[in-house]
């Protein structure tokens, strides 16, 4: 059934996924980073408090991340600022790099220039040795967001994900495969919102900043 098919039907209960990325963190190195990941930087900490004010026009009931540390630390500010509880998933990680894990680029393809030629070759069925490709990951996260989306339905919940997790809970409203993901720009503390009725999705914000001034 199509969103024209449901609205013909009349109301029908609205379920909110208020989606936002913990960062800006310390990695100064610009390294590749999964679980456990890096801490959130001072920066990082200050530009997620700033999105309290645009997370209140939603009746917030919980906030859900992953359980690395940027997003461990993000979920507690915001829950706490919030007054909701919040809970951890392992389900919600980012993608893992597997041998590629705390390397750069440069070092990547230094070590390892097969792979990464594979990997421009198929960016999201690839997966580094012992690590997890796009498609993976994507998938993993779909099925995350969606058991959350089933949980709170009529409600309105907050997950702090990541690059992958994100996008991935986009294509829950968007028809977007994994090799395109990169075509939705998710940046560290802005805050994209998708109402969903029943199981169909309309993309009501991408990347909204922070309210100007607050905080300053």
């Amino acid at each position: 059934m199509g969103l024209l098919a449901h609205f013909l039907k009349g109301p029908h209960p609205k379920t909110t996924l208020l989606l936002t990325r913990a960062g800006p963190v310390e990695n100064p190195h610009h390294l590749l980073y999964s679980h456990p990941g890096l801490p959130l930087a001072l920066e990082g900490k200050e530009a997620l408090l700033r999105l309290v004010p645009l997370l209140r026009r939603h009746p917030v009931a919980w906030v859900y991340g992953a359980d690395s540390l940027a997003e461990r630390e993000a979920a507690a500010l915001l829950s706490e600022a919030l007054g909701v509880p919040h809970t951890l998933l392992p389900e919600l990680r980012e993608r893992r790099w597997g041998a590629w894990e705390g390397k750069s680029f440069a070092k990547v393809e230094a070590l390892f220039p097969e792979g990464l030629a594979s990997w421009l070759r198929d960016e999201a069925g690839f997966a580094p040795p012992g690590g997890e490709s796009v498609q993976e990951a994507w998938e993993r996260g779909k099925r995350a967001v969606m058991a959350l989306l089933e949980r709170h339905r009529g409600q309105a919940l907050l997950v702090i994900g990541n690059c992958t997790v994100n996008r991935a809970a986009l294509s829950l409203a968007l028809p977007l495969p994994p090799g395109e993901g990169l075509r939705l720009e998710q940046d560290y503390a802005r805050l994209s919102v998708v109402d969903f009725y029943g199981e169909e999705g309309v993309v009501k914000a991408l990347n909204l900043d922070a309210c100007p001034g607050v905080g300053e």
